[in-house]
């Protein structure tokens, strides 16, 4: 316990050297450890010319962290998660990588697709049926991406790569799969996401980052406001899956203003109750694909804010409620407690392979998938 405890120390040590008020603007790569695998990974830190930064890795093509400033102008670290490559490899899965082949769930683990019927590996299991979740067992937040360095005027990031095999989690076609971070010089993280396939499948790719705006300090984010354009929120079945679509309109998912996220949480809801805590999925707004406001999210303690903007159709969130200090004990600042951090995951509609009434997620040969999501940072 005391050397997982040190190694903590020294991961976090490390991070905040690498951001010094001090920085230039640019992208750096160092070793950022060796897999059980063999396989040995990148860390990517870039740096902005205001001095926010933000690292990354090739494992999983992962956030790391991300500094932004507060009103007064101090950065800190507002993604919550580990910092070392063992953590990553060993812990939860799913603390800032891609997630796919196909984000979220698909229901019993199956769909057909021009007549033809695909059996998914499953990794999980609700009431009896199987389920696939963000990918299987062994999804994109598992693999090692190829990666490089990029750069244009105004942003800096990294671009990574992996092949998916034809059949691979169950799903067809060889997919080409490229996600590219970037760092703007006015505080935006902007995700750019990317895919091509030799044959007909199903395709959702989004980034599982937790944030935390209060910065190392982390504590209970549901103290967060935020807001989300959305009129329409999903209801889940029994396998977390979509069942009804229904008004936001006096639910604890009505957040067409800002409220605090836990502002109507002892609401009865079927929702809050399926999914044994606020996590949810809304409808977002005259979705047409185009890039397009989706919310915010705003710490009154620090000032900092995220405006979110994305192609996608729906805006998802989990509050960390499965959290606690004894499961997750390897957090780079100490252990991770319940509510310490939120998704902001921008998606199709989990489930949409074998749901008609949402927007496609089917890639053809000779088309192209292209997502992108934008998270602005600001303080006030």
């Amino acid at each position: 316990m005391i050397m997982k405890r040190f190694a903590f120390i020294m991961a976090a040590a490390l991070l905040l050297t690498a951001v010094s008020c001090g920085e230039k603007a640019g992208i750096t790569c160092s070793s950022f450890g060796t897999l059980s695998t063999g396989e040995e990974a990148t860390l990517f830190h870039i740096v902005s010319s205001t001095g926010a930064s933000m690292d990354v890795t090739n494992y999983g093509a992962r956030i790391v962290s991300i500094f932004m400033p507060d009103r007064d102008g101090k950065l800190d670290d507002v993604v919550v998660g580990p910092g070392d490559l063992a953590s990553f490899e060993n812990g939860d899965r799913f603390f800032g990588p891609v997630i796919g082949r196909f984000g979220n769930r698909i229901n019993h683990a199956a769909f057909t697709l021009d007549g033809v019927r695909y059996e998914l590996d499953a990794n999980e299991s609700f009431e009896g049926v199987p389920v696939q979740c963000h990918g299987g067992r062994e999804g994109f937040d598992r693999k090692m991406w190829r990666a490089e360095p990029v750069s244009e005027p105004g942003r800096r990031g990294v671009k990574m790569c992996y092949t998916s095999p034809d059949g691979e989690a169950g799903f067809p076609g060889t997919m080409e799969a490229v996600v590219t971070y970037w760092l703007t010089d006015d505080n935006t993280v902007v995700l750019e996401y990317d895919a091509t396939t030799d044959k007909p499948t199903v395709v959702n790719l989004s980034n599982h980052t937790y944030f935390n705006l209060k910065g190392r300090t982390a504590g209970y984010v549901m103290e967060h406001q935020l807001q989300v354009d959305a009129d329409t929120c999903v209801q889940n079945n029994l396998q977390f899956c979509p069942d009804l679509l229904l008004p936001v309109e006096g639910t604890p998912f009505d957040f067409r203003e800002p409220h605090r996220v836990d502002y109507r949480i002892d609401m009865p809801s079927r929702h809050l109750e399926i999914m044994h805590g606020m996590s949810a999925c809304w409808v977002l707004r005259d979705w047409d694909g185009t890039l397009r406001r989706a919310g915010s999210l705003y710490d009154p303690h620090t000032g900092r804010s995220i405006e979110v903007l994305t192609t996608e159709p729906a805006l998802l969130t989990y509050t960390g409620r499965g959290f606690n200090v004894d499961k997750y004990p390897y957090g780079k600042y100490g252990p991770i407690d319940k509510f310490d951090g939120m998704l902001l995951e921008t998606i199709h509609f989990p489930d949409s392979p074998n749901q008609d009434r949402f927007p496609s997620t089917v890639l053809r040969p000779g088309e192209r998938y292209h997502s992108e999501t934008q998270f602005r940072f600001s303080s006030r």
